[in-house]
């Protein structure tokens, strides 16, 4: 199912975010494509506001490639901005942690295709559309999440 949202500011991102944390049920892996400033890290934060998180200890691991924040679930968020197109691999970051609680990754475009078709994937397309403007597009074959969000997320 593909579903889509806007956001006019960052704290609209945050709180589509915050909506996508609470839906989630655990075992998730969240796919974040996106240029540089789009808000994948924003988005990060809400989602980790959702798993009762505080957002402001969610930064970029840029240089250590994973970070684990405790909350509802384990959230590990690994970021492949400094991999580039070299992390078009398997991931063992990834694999090791599939099983333990929620994944997001950022730069996913970076990441080999396999992951993009995993049972509980959840792909999300940021596309900046103005200075604070962003369309956020969802794919997911997770029926309770596309349900919940396509109720709740703001649109045109």
């Amino acid at each position: 199912m593909n579903i889509r949202a806007d956001s006019n500011s960052p704290d609209q991102t945050q709180q589509i975010g915050k909506m996508i944390g609470q839906s989630l049920l655990g075992r998730e892996i969240i796919l974040l494509c996106g240029e540089l400033g789009a808000g994948k890290t924003l988005l990060t934060k809400g989602i980790a506001a959702g798993l009762a998180i505080d957002p402001d200890l969610v930064v970029s691991p840029t240089f250590t490639l994973l970070n684990r924040y405790d909350g509802r679930f384990p959230l590990f968020h690994i970021d492949l901005y400094r991999l580039g197109e070299t992390a078009a691999i398997d991931m063992p970051e990834i694999d090791d942690h599939i099983d333990l609680g929620i994944i997001v990754v950022e730069w996913a475009q970076f990441l080999a295709h396999s992951y993009f078709g995993l049972h509980n994937s959840i792909h999300l397309d940021i596309t900046v559309q103005g200075e604070e403007q962003r369309c956020l597009t969802l794919r997911t074959g997770l029926e309770y999440l596309a349900t919940c969000l396509d109720q709740h997320l703001p649109r045109r």
